[in-house]
């Protein structure tokens, strides 16, 4: 009895170790189904972890659509720049006023192809505030005349011709004395904002040819000038020729001095010069003005 007991118990554990490896075998080999969730989650962080690995490219791609419009927007800065650095350059001169003429004064004071400034020398006690500082003058156009009054000393009027620039150039003036005969009358040309040619007459009868320059001011020649007429009611004609580097000086149709100098061979404004020294008072007419090509 006690055997076919024990023969039953070893039959028993050898069922139980079969069904025991039966089991094992079948969870190896059969996966569990995934809970739904667990496949949302799953799949959700496989999308993201395919995101991680787009976005570089996603960052490059963005990237270069921004420096793409940063450089259009620099061209278009860089346009308008040089259209702005376009802008201020000189512009070409559009008047209507004409570069070469002859003018005999009639009608009213032209004051709008014409500007005047003054020189006027004081003692150094003057203040500047003071009647003293303050020069006295009239210009004034009747009578077919350009009238120049000066009734304070020392006083040098330049009375400039603003639309044109000229480099070569000839200028003729007739001047009638009203006045004193102690004024002096002179001529401009390629009057720069570094310096200019001026010819001038005393009614004492000499000249001088000056360069006035911003590095300092030179007198190129001086002398008399034999064929100048004085008096009252006298009329002289004083002619200024700058062609290339040659000055030329005539007065009244006679050659009085040329010189060479290249110091100032830029284009320049033309004018004239009336100035009083300690007689007074100085009152010249000017009867017509010629600019004309040399």
């Amino acid at each position: 009895m006690k055997k076919n007991w024990l023969w039953m118990i070893a039959i028993l554990m050898l069922i139980s170790l079969a069904c025991g490896s039966i089991g094992k075998k079948d969870q190896d080999s059969e996966q569990p189904d995934k809970p739904a969730a667990a496949e949302n989650n799953a799949k959700q962080a496989s999308d993201e972890d395919e995101d991680e690995d787009d976005s570089p490219s996603k960052s490059k791609q963005e990237k270069e659509d921004v420096e793409e419009e940063e450089v259009e927007l620099s061209s278009d800065e860089s346009d308008d720049y040089a259209e702005e650095e376009i802008a201020q350059e000189p512009a070409v001169s559009k008047s209507n006023a004409p570069k070469f003429f002859r003018d005999e004064f009639d009608g009213e004071l032209d004051k709008v192809n014409w500007s005047t400034e003054y020189h006027y020398w004081v003692d150094e006690d003057v203040e500047e505030e003071d009647e003293e500082a303050i020069p006295v003058y009239t210009i004034d156009q009747k009578r077919g005349a350009l009238r120049f009054d000066l009734e304070s000393p020392w006083l040098y009027i330049y009375h400039m011709y603003n639309p044109h620039a000229y480099k070569d150039v000839r200028i003729d003036l007739e001047v009638e004395n009203k006045g004193v005969n102690t004024n002096n009358i002179s001529l401009i040309c390629r009057s720069t904002d570094y310096g200019w040619y001026e010819f001038i007459a005393t009614s004492g009868g000499y000249y001088s040819i000056m360069r006035y320059y911003e590095d300092g001011n030179e007198e190129l020649a001086y002398g008399g000038i034999k064929s100048i007429k004085f008096g009252d009611k006298k009329k002289n004609v004083f002619t200024a020729i700058c062609n290339n580097k040659t000055l030329t000086y005539i007065v009244n149709g006679v050659e009085i001095k040329k010189v060479k100098d290249e110091e100032i061979m830029d284009e320049g404004y033309v004018g004239f010069n009336v100035s009083a020294e300690k007689a007074l008072p100085v009152k010249v007419e000017i009867n017509w003005l010629e600019i004309s090509e040399p």
